[in-house]
């Protein structure tokens, strides 16, 4: 004969699984972390924006205008 269990034992199952489990959002930013570490040209501009930031190479832009003016 089988078994049976109660609802409680079976929600307090499911929320063990749930616990482990990985989020559409966990997965959306791994997918979104391998291509960036994929693409040797992204990797690169990366590196150079980085360069550029502890050389102090900045301009802080408070609105859409200013950012339009640089253009």
């Amino acid at each position: 004969m089988a078994e049976t269990i109660s609802l409680t034992q079976v929600y307090d199952e499911l929320k063990k699984i749930e616990k482990t489990m990985v989020t559409k959002k966990e997965i959306d930013s791994l997918i979104d972390t391998i291509n960036i570490m994929g693409n040797p040209e992204t990797l690169h501009q990366i590196s150079s924006s980085l360069e550029d930031i502890k050389q102090g190479k900045v301009k802080r832009v408070n609105s859409v205008k200013d950012l339009l003016s640089e253009m």
